[in-house]
């Protein structure tokens, strides 16, 4: 998560038109590759406020509290927004207020979308909506999960095919067993 970041994703936009084109088995496989490496621009509502430093640049103070706001859609379930670069944010602002931006990876969607409070229950996302404004992708809640049990089980399984360093020391000397 990168405050104030601008991001780009042209290879994620291709796959967005090819599935809408054909919806195959390979677009969807090249989308969720895509999918996995963007970065999307997420508005935040940050208090207090970010505050320019000399240079011009925008920091946030320790311990602000940031908030990602969610869209609502008609059937009132709530979804994160991501936006694949600064023109389809615009295209957002245009009808709301600009909001101080991150840049978010699927693994910090997760980790909003994912995560139970202290009681145990669920988050009230159901997912990210990409490009609201304009392609208007829902990814819903299983398929971020399914993308992270698959990241994990990767992981997993790197870790066990890793050749693993054995260090051999020589065994510790034990006295002599007393005669009887």
């Amino acid at each position: 998560m990168e405050f104030n970041k601008a991001v780009s994703n042209p290879m994620f936009v291709g796959c967005i038109e090819l599935v809408k084109e054909e919806d195959s088995p390979e677009h969807r496989n090249m989308f969720v590759e895509e999918l996995a490496k963007a970065s999307f621009q997420a508005p935040a509502l940050i208090d207090p406020g970010p505050v320019a430093d000399e240079e011009g640049n925008l920091k946030i103070e320790p311990g602000s509290r940031i908030q990602f706001p969610m869209l609502i859609a008609p059937d009132g379930k709530k979804y994160f927004m991501g936006f694949t670069d600064p023109k389809e944010y615009r295209k957002w602002v245009e009808r709301n207020q600009e909001l101080p931006t991150f840049a978010l990876r699927m693994e910090d969607y997760a980790n909003m979308i994912l995560r139970r409070d202290a009681q145990g229950n669920e988050h009230p996302a159901v997912g990210l909506v990409i490009n609201p404004m304009g392609a208007n992708v829902i990814i819903p809640k299983e398929m971020i999960a399914g993308m992270m049990a698959a990241k994990a089980a990767q992981m997993r399984q790197r870790a066990g095919q890793a050749t693993p360093v054995v260090r051999t020391a020589p065994a510790p000397s034990q006295p002599p067993m007393p005669e009887k």
